[in-house]
């Protein structure tokens, strides 16, 4: 059985960030009691919406040969037309933001799951979506996501 594609979309992928200590194990494998675990699903594309040289995601990427698109549909597409992917791990923590009036970093959660949406909507047809942490520091938008 073929394994499952999934496009990682992340905001920053450095060392022991949230990228780094899930989706890493998506190349490298999961630990366990019993040793490492295998993946059994294949990381295909990547978007990081902030980079800098010594991203340790840029360098996961150039050493499994993962192409990292500018776009989130671009990594759902593999840069064409149609939803090509079996599932999406989205990883929205971290990296230089804004901060709200109550001191909530602002990341764009909410504008990353939209592009992720209106992929769907454009393809007719959805996936799979692991999304860490909460939807958004604003409740109207985790509200939108989670009726979406």
């Amino acid at each position: 059985m073929p394994q499952k594609k999934i496009a990682l979309i992340c905001t920053a992928y450095r060392e022991r960030y949230h990228a780094d200590i899930i989706a890493t194990k998506f190349f490298y494998g999961f630990p366990t009691d019993d040793g490492v675990v295998r993946p059994r699903v294949k990381v295909v594309s990547m978007y990081i919406d902030q980079t800098n040289p010594d991203d340790l995601g840029l360098k996961i990427a150039a050493r499994y040969n993962v192409p990292i698109s500018p776009t989130v549909t671009g990594a759902l597409t593999l840069g064409g037309k149609k939803l090509t992917v079996d599932a999406v791990l989205f990883i929205g923590e971290h990296g230089d933001y804004p901060f709200n009036r109550f001191g909530m970093e602002m990341y764009p959660r909410l504008r990353i799951a939209e592009e992720i949406f209106r992929c769907f909507d454009a393809n007719k047809r959805v996936v799979p979506v692991f999304h860490d942490k909460h939807l958004s520091y604003s409740w109207l938008d985790s509200k939108w996501i989670y009726d979406r």
